[in-house]
């Protein structure tokens, strides 16, 4: 049997929604939401916050999680996710001898999951043996076929991408958005793509989706967001 590590990122610091990991939704800290869910799966061998914070550690434990204190100079605006998660990574098979096949990433911020979901993303994994990754995501109803761009000189409106005679929006391709709501991607790749800077270069090559509805994919970084979450934690509450 694999171990799977799931691993939630949370720096302390948030600029627009203060004490973001730890602010009260619904009579809860955010971050334990995520815990919450992480905790009910039955794949993942072990849950940890890394976090830079003493605050937001003091409240992961308090609901179940374990701590990985992060490094100052991996916990900055600027720092990439995945220096976080190798960060953990290392530091549990150096402390406690833990080796993960898996590792899953649940932000810290996306308080609205649906239930079994995590387990679901990470048996896709396991059973598609060339998948490097799998991650969730959700169709989108904007298409940059129809964009405009502004000319920075002139002001004039441009097409942000070439004209096409594609007009029907039934003529064109789905696309989608992925969301941090759960990545799963095996330990190999996630430590082979160190060092390599570019976007989801941790994924790996062979990223396979898991599409659900966008109310799972609500991340809290405006105090706005806080009430379109309340809304869905009531509802799933209440078994609407």
């Amino acid at each position: 049997m694999m171990n799977v590590l799931c691993v939630i990122p949370a720096r302390g610091g948030s600029k627009r929604v203060l004490n973001k990991n730890i602010r009260i939704l619904c009579g809860k800290p955010l971050i334990a939401y995520t815990i919450e869910k992480a905790l009910e799966s039955k794949l993942c061998n072990k849950v940890v916050v890394s976090t830079d914070d003493a605050e937001i550690a003091k409240a992961s434990k308090k609901f179940g999680a374990d701590i990985i204190m992060r490094p100052d100079d991996i916990a900055l605006d600027t720092s990439p996710i995945d220096d976080a998660l190798r960060h953990a990574v290392k530091s549990l098979e150096k402390k406690d001898g833990f080796r993960c096949d898996i590792v899953v990433l649940l932000q810290a911020n996306v308080p609205v999951r649906k239930a079994g979901e995590i387990d679901e993303v990470i048996r896709k994994l396991m059973e598609t043996k060339d998948a490097t990754a799998v991650v969730t995501g959700y169709t989108i109803d904007q298409r940059p076929e129809w964009m405009k761009t502004i000319d920075a000189d002139t002001g004039v409106i441009k097409p942000f991408m070439e004209l096409t005679n594609l007009y029907r929006k039934q003529d064109l391709p789905e696309l989608y958005l992925l969301d941090g709501s759960i990545i799963a991607v095996r330990t190999k790749a996630l430590i082979e793509t160190e060092g390599i800077n570019r976007i989801h270069s941790y994924l790996g090559d062979r990223v396979y989706p898991c599409i659900h509805d966008s109310k799972y994919a609500v991340e809290i970084d405006e105090v706005k967001d806080m009430e379109l979450a309340e809304y869905y934690l009531l509802k799933e509450k209440s078994g609407v």
